[in-house]
């Protein structure tokens, strides 16, 4: 209950600066150069990471949805995931609100080990705090309600915050970069609550106006379960298929096996406005 309270409090605190005049009269959330105009391709998460810094624009709903298939043989499973998916809204010129949807990726590979962590249930707020020196940033906090279905998984998720960078150092390149802090429920070990660091950075590339192209680097600490920090690779493109419309392909894999899962995948999913 007090981490909810404590988005309700991060949305109240920034309410008030959030003012369309401040970004303009069209009051677009994304007005930067780290956040191009109001293209669906600049807000929406170019991987299944969600490291972008950009917020859903004023009163607009995003649909992202993402399908796994775990190809793994070390900790993993033949077994397909069901679809992960966010629904976003630009509730002000810089605050979003999100709300995930569970999916089953949280039960494949040993026990739900490995590179999939953002699976379970939540509800989330992302606030953007401006740009400084052609760079955009934004925190967010997202809170997972704990759910029965997830008891026979190793991991159940609590609570997930972090800050998030754009720089778009030329034209058509992107960087973004996201640091956090991860709290979840260990079932397999007596229930015990443990809190974790997260870490991300990501570079994307416009290779026309309908293709885009990104490189991700995520790792997290996994000692909790019997392994050592797990550092992963994703590879996506995107295309867009008209303005309400964007279709992704990711590619990833975990580079280092921890707690006997090295998990690799290949995941497809749609976004839309």
């Amino acid at each position: 209950m007090r981490r909810v309270l404590f988005i309700v409090v991060l949305l109240l605190t920034f309410l008030p600066l959030t003012t369309p005049k401040a970004f303009g009269a069209t009051g677009a959330s994304n007005g930067t150069a780290a956040c191009k105009g109001r293209a669906l391709r600049s807000v929406a998460s170019h991987t299944h990471g969600k490291v972008n810094a950009c917020v859903a624009t004023l009163h607009r709903f995003i649909l992202e949805t993402t399908y796994y298939q775990n190809a793994s043989l070390l900790g993993g499973t033949a077994l397909a995931a069901f679809p992960e998916a966010r629904f976003r809204y630009g509730l002000a010129p810089r605050i979003e609100l999100f709300l995930d949807y569970p999916s089953e990726i949280a039960k494949s590979g040993t026990r739900g080990n490995g590179v999939y962590f953002m699976t379970g249930a939540g509800v989330g707020a992302k606030v953007g705090l401006g740009e400084f020196h052609n760079a955009y940033f934004s925190i967010s906090g997202e809170e997972h309600p704990p759910l029965a279905a997830l008891a026979n998984t190793a991991i159940v998720p609590d609570s997930l915050y972090n800050l998030y960078a754009n720089w778009s150092p030329a034209r058509s390149w992107l960087l973004g970069a996201s640091v956090g802090r991860y709290a979840y429920t260990q079932s397999n070990l007596g229930f015990a609550h443990v809190i974790t660091p997260t870490a991300a950075f990501s570079v994307s590339h416009d290779l026309n106006l309908r293709y885009g192209i990104t490189a991700e680097l995520a790792t997290q600490s996994v000692a909790a379960y019997g392994g050592s920090a797990q550092t992963t690779g994703t590879i996506a493109v995107q295309r867009v298929l008209n303005p309400r419309l964007l279709f992704s392909l990711e590619l990833g894999t975990a580079f280092n096996p921890s707690a006997d899962s090295k998990p690799h995948y290949l995941g497809f999913g749609f976004t839309f406005r």
